[in-house]
């Protein structure tokens, strides 16, 4: 479904912030109204048309909502709630100030604080339990949240503690993506500043598992690596990447012993050969000794 989006006008047909008379381009006898002289240079909050998704936001007693189209909408610079748009042109399709508000439900409305919604402390929110400001969901705390249970400002997604995040589980500001510590960060479960990928503990790199500082590769523990980094199995190094290991099966169970009784000889094979492979360390790791691979491998 389309987003709707709203425009709010004065009883007398102008706006209220810039006195604009929107008189000649009203709609009448149920057709639209003309759209209005374009504006090509527009700056967001500034200049340009306004609309809003959230006409109740905006809306003071007495005035008029209309719905709107737009042409030329001018892309948002933050996250959270997208409480207007500036576009380029308008035109007003229909008066529907009534129906708006007598579909209201009287229960979860406040006129005095527009809010929507039960228990919210603050204005002009869609929702529940907010203290804060303008936000669309339940139990924020902060303003211009989307979602829920953020603390903090202008967050899209659930449960940020900070600001301008567009994810969620974020601890901090300004993350792109879920589960980020730290700021700044596009991807996920980065514990850190800047980083540009996933699993990365540090700051500023560019790819995945990395920890320290500035490395533009993968599964790297250091500074300014760009190759991706071989690893070790069983204490002894290999000349093997991450992605060229296959595990067999049953090593991809959380209970490794158990998965192994209902394991195939051949899945015990390859367990025994994966590189540097070492009877005792393999024992102390997973339970499984010598002597159940001798087992296995005997039925």
């Amino acid at each position: 479904m389309t987003q709707k989006y709203y425009k709010i006008l004065n009883a007398d047909g102008f706006s209220p912030t810039t006195k604009f008379d929107y008189n000649p381009y009203l709609p009448k006898n149920g057709t639209a109204g003309e759209w209005l002289p374009e504006i090509a240079e527009r700056v967001l909050h500034a200049s340009g048309y306004h609309l809003t998704k959230y006409w109740n936001m905006w809306y003071e007693k007495g005035a008029r909502i209309y719905e709107a189209e737009f042409k030329g909408k001018t892309e948002p610079i933050t996250f959270g709630v997208e409480e207007k748009i500036t576009c380029a042109q308008i035109r007003l399709l229909r008066d529907i100030t009534e129906e708006a508000l007598q579909t209201l439900n009287k229960e979860e409305f406040s006129p005095e604080s527009w809010n929507i919604g039960k228990n919210n402390t603050g204005v002009r929110n869609i929702g529940s339990n907010n203290s804060g400001n303008y936000n669309t969901g339940n139990r924020n705390t902060g303003n211009r949240n989307t979602g829920d249970y953020n603390t903090g400002d202008a967050n899209s997604g659930i449960d940020n503690v900070g600001n301008n995040n567009k994810g969620s589980s974020n601890v901090g500001s300004n993350n792109i993506g879920h589960s980020n510590a730290g700021d700044g960060n596009k991807g996920y479960f980065n514990v850190g500043n800047h980083n540009v990928g996933n699993g990365n503990m540090g700051s500023f790199n560019v790819g995945n598992n990395n920890i320290g500082k500035w490395n533009k590769s993968n599964l790297n523990i250091g500074f300014f690596n760009t190759e991706n980094s071989t690893i070790k199995m069983f204490n002894k190094p290999t000349n093997l990447k991450l992605g060229q290991i296959i595990l067999p099966a049953f090593l991809r169970k959380p209970d490794a012993k158990e998965a192994f009784k209902s394991a195939s000889k051949e899945e015990a094979l390859k367990a025994l050969t994966l590189p540097n492979f070492d009877y005792a360390i393999f024992e102390e790791i997973t339970g499984i000794s010598k002597a159940d691979f001798d087992k296995k491998l005997s039925e």
